[in-house]
């Protein structure tokens, strides 16, 4: 299993270099009793919802055939190795995993393409593909605020799709976001939008329109980790190729607006991951009290993932701003589930 992805209530773990090393598990005629009796085998349909680490961006880095801003792989979004959702062959996620205890699993992104960039109201939708996106509705640049449209966009895509079937299929529907919201609290038309409340409120009621709308569903709910420690991670590493030499001009500089004045505003964002955490938390409780046979959720901390421990590597060299491939690798550390174990709710 994917260790900080959606841990297993485990009999025994049995800890592998890969999945393909995993026996696969004994067929259970009769299904699961509910959302609460999951196992990887009965996950049939696999979906995601967040930002651009969700949709790979920069993921492979800046290649040698080009440098800067004119390289292609710096605008690129490498859906297919996306640690929740990636469906490329040999790409350690979480589709991957889940779809080898069944090989019937739909949903998974491809492959990669030009970055579907969001910035707060202003979406570009129409650089969705759906055909290689599938069911990773992730926008680049996305906030919270973007996880209706995301929905928008991903209820019908799974309606529409043959392979499912929409009203008895259990899926699975992973959400991780906040890290754009946290930096667009600096110098920015849109940080009224991401208040602790703001927050809070936009990733409540995507919940709520999961629960309503989508049949025999679980959430895997994941923390905002904190964005800041990146500020001094990169600084002046020569891996982030800074521009004319300078140690603190640097393309996540710009991306991240309150790294502009560091300081103050590294505190401010700060406080506002410890408010998205203590508010995910309460939203999870809440949900997870009101669990039904079809609806169930889970709930991953953001302490699992400390950016300040990240070997610089592991951030793409186009921005040192994105979790690179190391990165999403990371995330992987594999063990082999038994025919006893569930998915963690509790």
């Amino acid at each position: 299993m994917l260790a900080l992805a959606i841990p297993i209530q485990q009999a025994a773990a049995d800890y592998k270099p890969t999945v393909e090393e995993c026996p696969l598990l004994t067929p259970r005629p009769e299904g699961p009793a509910g959302a609460h009796d999951l196992r990887p085998d009965d996950i049939k349909v696999i979906a995601a919802m967040g930002d651009s680490i969700m949709a790979g961006f920069a993921l492979e880095g800046v290649d040698s055939e080009g440098s800067g801003f004119l390289n292609i792989s710096g605008v690129t979004e490498y859906r297919g190795q996306s640690w929740a959702i990636g469906g490329d062959e040999g790409a350690p996620s979480l589709a991957n995993f889940v779809n080898h205890y069944n090989s019937s699993l739909v949903g998974a992104s491809i492959g990669s393409h030009i970055a579907t960039i969001c910035h707060a109201a202003l979406c570009l939708d129409m650089f969705r593909n759906p055909e290689s996106d599938v069911l990773n509705s992730a926008l680049s640049g996305g906030i919270a605020m973007n996880l209706d449209d995301m929905l928008d966009y991903l209820i019908p895509r799974m309606k529409e799709m043959p392979e499912i079937n929409y009203e008895t299929d259990w899926k699975m529907i992973t959400i991780q976001i906040g890290s754009n919201d946290q930096c667009a609290a600096c110098l920015n038309p849109f940080s009224g939008e991401v208040t602790v409340e703001k927050y809070s409120n936009y990733v409540d009621a995507a919940i709520a329109r999961i629960k309503k709308e989508i049949p025999r569903v679980l959430v895997v709910l994941g923390g905002s980790f904190k964005v800041s420690p990146v500020y001094d991670l990169t600084r002046g590493q020569e891996y982030c190729r800074p521009i004319f030499d300078h140690p603190d001009f640097l393309v996540n500089r710009g991306e991240c607006s309150c790294f502009l004045t560091g300081g103050d505003d590294l505190k401010k964002m700060d406080d506002l991951a410890d408010g998205y955490n203590a508010e995910l938390e309460k939203i999870y409780q809440r949900y997870n009290a009101e669990g039904t046979d079809t609806f169930a959720i889970k709930w991953i901390p953001a302490g699992r993932i400390d950016v300040s421990q990240f070997p610089l590597e592991a951030l793409s060299n186009f921005d040192c701003f994105h979790p690179g491939k190391l990165a999403h690798q990371w995330v992987a550390k594999i063990y082999c589930p038994t025919d006893d174990d569930r998915f963690r709710i509790d």
